[in-house]
């Protein structure tokens, strides 16, 4: 199989992939509180645990390390880093301007990172992007978005669906003997920057995080993943 990691290529391999298939896939995340049983790193691992089975299930791609700068975000949580849209914003502008220089025709943001200011930002620096670059096409959304699993959107926060999805791609780092209901005290920065939720400091589970197992988030991933190749798919025809 073809080498599918930014990273990881060489010379040769990065321009024999780009002629194969000039798609660069993007995952977005953030480092966030997860409660007591997943990394800080939890949003963007799973984007980019997703955006490789995008590549594999289409034989090609180029896969770019996660990115962890994002909006809020539990501000105040326990290790919590976010940031602003300008600098969002700027840093999706340049990325996107080094990447068609590359050879990209299809450019994929996997928004790994939920709430309204991470969507909203990354939904308009598409919409910009794509206006200022009409030879190329801009993907950009969440990996749950236009997925049903038994009927419900596998979309959390560190409860049944990420906890799931990141127990099936990185069983080694989900630590479900550390999961504690209500989770330990979280709310450490009381005058964190950019703030804007000004979040609870009594959690509630959006979802039965104790429903969690690897084979629910194989389901979630998979659709996911499958859900997002068809629209590469598709905009690779309308190049």
């Amino acid at each position: 199989m073809r080498k599918i990691r930014y990273e990881e290529m060489l010379p040769a391999e990065f321009l024999d992939a780009v002629q194969h298939m000039p798609v660069f896939i993007v995952p977005l995340g953030l480092l966030e509180w997860h409660a007591d049983h997943l990394p800080l790193g939890q949003d963007a691992l799973k984007a980019h645990g997703i955006c490789l089975r995008i590549a594999e299930k289409l034989d090609g791609g180029i896969v770019l390390p996660p990115v962890y700068f994002g909006r809020p975000g539990f501000s105040t949580y326990t290790g919590t880093l976010t940031f602003s849209e300008a600098l969002v914003n700027l840093m999706l502008s340049e990325l996107c301007q080094q990447l068609k220089k590359v050879g990209a025709k299809v450019i994929v943001f996997m928004v790994g990172h939920y709430g309204p200011l991470q969507e909203q930002c990354i939904e308009r620096a598409a919409m910009i992007l794509a206006r200022e670059n009409p030879d190329i096409r801009i993907i950009a959304h969440r990996e749950c978005d236009g997925v049903e699993i038994d009927g419900e959107m596998p979309c959390d926060h560190a409860g049944k669906w990420e906890t799931s999805m990141f127990m099936s791609m990185y069983p080694e780092l989900a630590h479900m003997e550390l999961l504690r209901d209500p989770p330990l005290p979280q709310k450490l920065y009381p005058n964190a920057p950019l703030d804007f939720y000004r979040e609870s400091a009594d959690w509630v589970w959006e979802t039965d995080v104790h429903a969690s197992n690897p084979e629910l988030g194989r389901r979630a991933v998979e659709a996911a993943a499958q859900n997002f190749a068809g629209e590469i798919l598709t905009a690779l025809r309308e190049l």
